[in-house]
């Protein structure tokens, strides 16, 4: 998981930091190899996605979406009733996903993430799932 983070998403998690999100939170994977993967935090009713990779060389084949909707499912049967994420603004792809999946943008975290040029804010995302 750490080397598709490495070669996905900077700034990266380290292999140290995965182990600890696979010990504490939803980690649902796609092909093996890995291909894809979401991590979600729970906590009572709610999640927060926290990340969604595809492989660079995999990416515009489905595989985002069929890791969202696996946890989704997942979720949605654990009692969660509503998901959270953050992008930052200038991912206009990953917007565009989690707008297509259902995600309503709700809010604006300023200079957020850290960007060579300067800083860029986080919008913030939710989606309701069905009980």
């Amino acid at each position: 998981m750490a080397t598709l983070h490495k070669k996905s998403i900077l700034p990266y998690w380290s292999a140290k930091d995965m182990a600890g999100h696979c010990q504490r939170d939803l980690c649902l994977g796609y092909s093996d190899p890995l291909r894809g993967f979401v991590i979600v935090q729970c906590a009572a009713d709610q999640a927060e996605i926290l990340t969604i990779v595809t492989d660079p060389d995999h990416r515009k084949s489905g595989i985002a979406g069929s890791v969202l909707s696996a946890a989704e499912d997942n979720l949605s049967a654990r009692g969660v009733t509503i998901i959270f994420l953050e992008v930052a603004e200038d991912n206009n792809p990953a917007i565009a996903f989690y707008r297509s999946a259902g995600f309503e943008p709700f809010g604006k975290r300023p200079a957020y993430y850290r960007r060579e040029t300067g800083r860029v804010a986080a919008l913030t995302f939710r989606k309701r799932l069905d009980a």
